[in-house]
């Protein structure tokens, strides 16, 4: 061992005075493994059509026809857009054609140049494209059970013959041009043991997506879709077609980064029973989609978040009218953070303050709404545990949510768990036994009342007060509590917690 440390010192001694450069090897992935390995990227498979869908609007289709058949098991999108040569649909074919720095059309729907490849192979293992343009017809297949077998990144370009014999060719030599997306060989779907209920079942969630996501093209006539020739309808989230919808003034926030002018439009919703039969049953339709009150913010018009406040505000019953539409162009994607399924988002911190002020003068008009449902019919300034409401001669009982225990907890609470809460207050409120309490009133019985000692008064009062961060804000919370049905009899204990903060 000794010999040897002497051999490696003696070279060393030689060699110091050279100065060695660095080696460069091109490392080329593994085509099978890199692409099975980004099939668990996180599309749905609506997320995933409606990726491919996004293509078509960016080539300027004004109609994408879905075709599918659970015996046959494909899919296929077939579009009127401006369709690509050879030359364009192998790039198209290729992984990361375009670059996310590319300076993009104001329609373009695109960000990373993966949405074809990625979103087609997270639902299944073979794409055909077909396309259209100046009368050059052209064809390639990605197939990953032929990648495999290659172990290279092998894509199989169609003879004329091979894109004739294609499923609904006919259909597009109709068109001047256009393209035509299939997938075959569902794997993930024939995992399970019913494929045809399981195929049915996601064209189901597929249709009820693109009519939210693509509602405004729908809507405004710019867009057609139809499935398997049946054309869809829309499914607009503000139901600006009832006359009880409140549109608010827009407003135009300013991006400082980029210099970008974001448009921002406030509506304000009709309570349930103001609602059509029609919107009814599309709320519960879409119970799953979360319509829920919150922004709504679309990329290019394309909806691409929704329903949620993404904790710039804390949501609150009084907000169940509000939603806010947000209009963002493609040039601020990555401000945005909008990742390549183009499904989630992070609001930049440069824009939080402007767009707060905006929900919550949004969420100011919604109480107004939301209270104008009926009279309070409390009689004092205290504030009560539940609020009296009178309204067409029928009364309703609801928990004050201005209630500081209430509005402790819902402070302290993350967004999910804040929706959990109001859930199980909104079951109190809903299933508050009256019939029994009233049947117990007129009965003999006497109903015991809880009264909680000084001491768990004060321990309870002291958990509110310790929240607080700050000596004012203590001091106002427990200015508050003297006008609370709860504490405001206890006048000689809020005078001793007064005394104890004074000094």
């Amino acid at each position: 061992m000794a010999n040897r440390f002497l051999l490696i010192q003696k070279n060393y001694e030689k060699l110091k005075g050279f100065i060695f450069m660095s080696s460069y090897y091109e490392l080329i992935p593994d085509a099978s493994n890199l692409i099975e390995s980004q099939r668990s990227v996180g599309y749905t498979f609506e997320t995933a059509i409606a990726d491919i869908i996004d293509n078509s609007v960016s080539a300027l289709a004004e109609k994408v026809d879905v075709f599918f058949d659970n015996q046959q098991k494909y899919v296929l999108i077939l579009d009127d857009g401006y369709g690509m040569s050879k030359k364009e649909l192998l790039q198209a074919m290729r992984y990361g054609s375009k670059s996310v720095s590319d300076v993009r059309a104001k329609g373009d729907l695109g960000r990373f140049g993966l949405g074809l490849k990625m979103a087609t192979f997270s639902q299944c293992r073979k794409l055909t494209v077909i396309s259209i343009k100046e009368d050059e017809v052209s064809g390639a297949i990605w197939d990953l059970d032929v990648v495999k077998s290659n172990m290279a990144w092998t894509v199989q370009v169609l003879d004329d013959k091979e894109i004739e014999n294609t499923i609904k060719f006919d259909e597009l030599t109709k068109l001047k041009s256009g393209t035509i997306v299939i997938w075959e060989k569902f794997d993930k779907l024939e995992q399970h043991a019913n494929f045809m209920a399981n195929f049915d079942e996601v064209l189901e969630r597929t249709e009820d997506h693109l009519s939210l996501v693509f509602h405004r093209y729908l809507q405004e006539k710019k867009l057609i879709i139809t499935f398997n020739d049946r054309e869809i309808d829309f499914v607009d989230p503000f139901f600006t077609d009832n006359k009880a919808t409140q549109p608010k003034s827009p407003d135009v926030i300013l991006e400082s980064i980029r210099n970008v002018k974001i448009d921002v439009k406030p509506y304000i919703i009709p309570y349930q029973k103001r609602l059509t039969q029609k919107e009814r049953h599309m709320l519960k339709k879409y119970e799953h989609n979360q319509l829920s009150p919150g922004l709504y913010i679309y990329r290019n018009r394309r909806l691409i978040a929704w329903g949620k406040w993404f904790k710039l505000v804390r949501p609150n019953e009084l907000a169940n009218l509000a939603k806010i539409q947000i209009d963002i162009p493609n040039t601020i994607d990555d401000l945005w953070e909008i990742d390549v399924k183009k499904s989630q988002l992070v609001i930049p911190r440069s824009l939080r303050t402007q767009l707060r002020n905006i929900i919550t003068k949004s969420i100011g008009e919604s109480e107004k709404v939301y209270k104008h449902r009926g009279i309070k019919r409390n009689k004092d300034n205290l504030q009560y545990v539940f609020n009296r409401i009178e309204k067409e001669s029928k009364v309703s009982y609801h928990l004050n949510i201005e209630n500081p225990l209430i509005k402790q907890l819902q402070d302290n609470l993350q967004d999910s768990d804040n929706r959990l809460f109001l859930a199980l207050l909104k079951q109190i409120e809903e299933h508050l036994p009256i019939e029994s309490i009233q049947y117990d009133m007129a009965s003999d019985r006497e109903i015991e009342k809880q009264n909680e000692s000084d001491d768990k008064v004060y321990e309870e009062i002291m958990l509110l007060i310790n929240n607080q961060t700050s000596k004012e804000s203590k001091k106002l919370l427990l200015n508050s509590l003297k006008y609370s049905e709860v504490y405001s009899k206890k006048t000689a204990l809020l005078a001793r917690i007064e005394s104890e903060l004074n000094d």
